[in-house]
């Protein structure tokens, strides 16, 4: 069994046919069907049944694709890891966080990273921490920040950061004159939220559900600066991590009466390929955290 037989059999169940996978491949007709059918032959079971309006797997077929992906997808990754082992040259790292910590966490640590290697690129993508699980675990990022409570047995993960929540208000918001903000009084006032996707939700869902109060949400937004800008006019108040809030937003914090923390970690997927770049991206910052 040979790479290009299974790159042919791949190619003929998406193109849907002989010839159109061989006009895909640049290959002539007679040469995909030779190769499917030296493949037949070693597995000793037909893979697809031949009509005259066309083709389409057999059963036996059916199961041998997912395997012949995976074999494919498995001598890329070999052969990527092979040319990763010529050094850090070149590569890119690509990282999923959410946009709070991306604005004022990882800045540090980035540009520590790229001063030791400078020939990497850098991608951030900014989103919220259960839509960064979902994309670790479909396989569409390779690294990315995961609250500790949303971690699943399919990733693994390094500590970052615990970070706590706190309830930010103009400086001359009635709420500004409290030490630490009751559920009820945080919901009694309207609120600038990030979309869905971001962990405020699930605090805000948690907060509304024991008091049982509706949160009156007037605006939305995941644009961080658009939403401090509506807090420091007094339009809304907002539930944030407090790494976000710097000395020069004149933005007040007030620590909610029951403590909301979150523990964040640095994940990815189990028994998956990551890539040289990230590798080294995810070593760093671990070691910088004391993770290592």
């Amino acid at each position: 069994m040979e790479l290009r037989q299974l790159r042919h059999f791949i190619s003929v169940v998406e193109e849907g046919s002989i010839s159109a996978a061989a006009r895909a491949s640049n290959l002539a007709q007679p040469a995909i069907s030779s190769s499917i059918k030296k493949l037949e032959q070693e597995l000793k079971m037909p893979l697809f049944n031949r009509r005259d309006r066309g083709i389409e797997l057999t059963k036996a077929g059916q199961e041998f694709l997912s395997y012949a992906r995976q074999i494919i997808n498995h001598a890329q990754d070999a052969k990527l890891a092979m040319q990763a082992m010529e050094g850090l040259d070149q590569g890119q790292v690509e990282i999923s966080v959410p946009s709070m910590l991306g604005s004022y966490y990882f800045p540090p640590l980035l540009m520590a990273f790229k001063h030791q290697y400078p020939n990497i690129d850098i991608n951030v993508l900014d989103t919220g921490t259960r839509n960064i699980r979902r994309l670790l675990l479909d396989g569409d990022v390779e690294l990315g920040v995961v609250a500790d409570k949303d971690l699943t047995p399919e990733l693994e993960s390094g500590s970052l950061i615990r970070e706590e929540m706190v309830v930010c208000m103009a400086v001359d918001h009635p709420l500004a004159e409290k030490d630490a903000i009751e559920y009820e009084d945080f919901l009694s006032h309207e609120l600038v939220l990030f979309r869905r996707g971001y962990y405020h939700h699930s605090l805000l869902d948690k907060i509304s559900r024991e008091v049982n109060i509706k949160p009156k949400v007037a605006f939305t937004s995941n644009l961080l600066p658009l939403i401090k800008s509506v807090i420091r006019q007094g339009y809304a108040i907002s539930p944030m991590w407090q790494v976000a809030i710097q000395d020069d937003d004149r933005i007040v914090t007030r620590p909610f009466a029951e403590t909301f923390e979150i523990d964040l970690s640095l994940a990815w997927r189990k028994d998956s390929y990551i890539s040289r770049a990230n590798q080294a991206f995810r070593d760093f910052v671990l070691k910088e955290v004391g993770s290592l």
